[in-house]
């Protein structure tokens, strides 16, 4: 148990990496389910998959350049902005696939759904932060 208050702690700075990951899984239990037929999963589900993954990856890319120079921080800015944008498409992905669904008259997973949107506001959110506190620390 840390000595600090619960209500003095702050959110950890690789919150936005662990939520990266449980955005994975959360991808990954969706596109492995009934929520997605046999069927469709090619067309959804790969691309679902890969955006997913690719969130992780930028995360790590960009953790990887330490901001001690101007273009350091450039690099881990501009990953994490891909990052962002990896969320977007999942957005995308996922009302591509419910658009379809209804179009076919089936609505029985859309709830499959609302935890993984959940998540992606989460991480839009956190990555935006994380994307703001970048700062120079010192210099070569």
């Amino acid at each position: 148990m840390s000595g600090v208050p619960e209500r003095l702690r702050n959110l950890s700075s690789y919150e936005f990496y662990n939520t990266a990951i449980e955005l994975r899984v959360e991808v990954l239990s969706i596109i492995t389910s009934s929520a997605i037929p046999k069927s469709r999963r090619f067309t959804f589900a790969v691309p679902m998959a890969e955006t997913a993954r690719s969130v992780v990856y930028n995360i790590v890319r960009g953790y990887a350049f330490y901001p001690n120079s101007m273009d350091n921080v450039a690099a881990r800015k501009r990953y994490y902005t891909l990052a962002i944008a990896d969320c977007e498409q999942l957005y995308q992905d996922a009302q591509a696939y419910l658009e379809v669904c209804r179009r076919k008259g089936d609505t029985q997973h859309v709830g499959a759904f609302e935890r993984m949107a959940g998540l992606v506001d989460s991480e839009i959110k956190l990555l935006k932060g994380a994307r703001n506190g970048v700062k120079l620390i010192g210099s070569c």
